[in-house]
């Protein structure tokens, strides 16, 4: 297998899986499990809001497409993504190994009391 190191930021790489799970949740293909093996892979890293994100997204399709479970075209599908909510929600608490606040643009600035200064 051919592997690639980049280096991309952490939002851009978020942005990313959101719109990999996007992308998925209509499709009947192999991108189904190469998504969710993914969401699995790389939950650790992915910020307790984008975890929000494709966790919502999943949800709205299952309740949506509810009626796919009793299609036998759409069956395994559907049935996979309902897993994979369901392992979200028991890891839903493990710890994300990422920040969830932003990082200042610059340092710390000093305090300054106005009183103190020179004239």
């Amino acid at each position: 297998m051919n592997e690639i190191n980049i280096k991309l930021p952490l939002h851009k790489f978020q942005n990313l899986m959101i719109s990999h799970v996007r992308y998925s949740l209509p499709r009947h293909t192999y991108i189904v499990s190469e998504t969710i093996h993914d969401v699995k892979t790389y939950w650790s890293v992915l910020s307790s809001n984008t975890r929000e994100v494709i966790t919502r997204d999943i949800n709205e399709h299952l309740k949506r497409w509810a009626s796919d479970r009793n299609n036998a075209f759409h069956k395994l599908d559907y049935d996979s993504w309902e897993e994979l909510f369901d392992w979200i929600n028991e890891n839903r608490s493990s710890p994300s190994t990422t920040a969830t606040t932003a990082k200042p643009i610059v340092p710390v600035l000093p305090v300054i009391n106005p009183k103190q200064r020179k004239k």
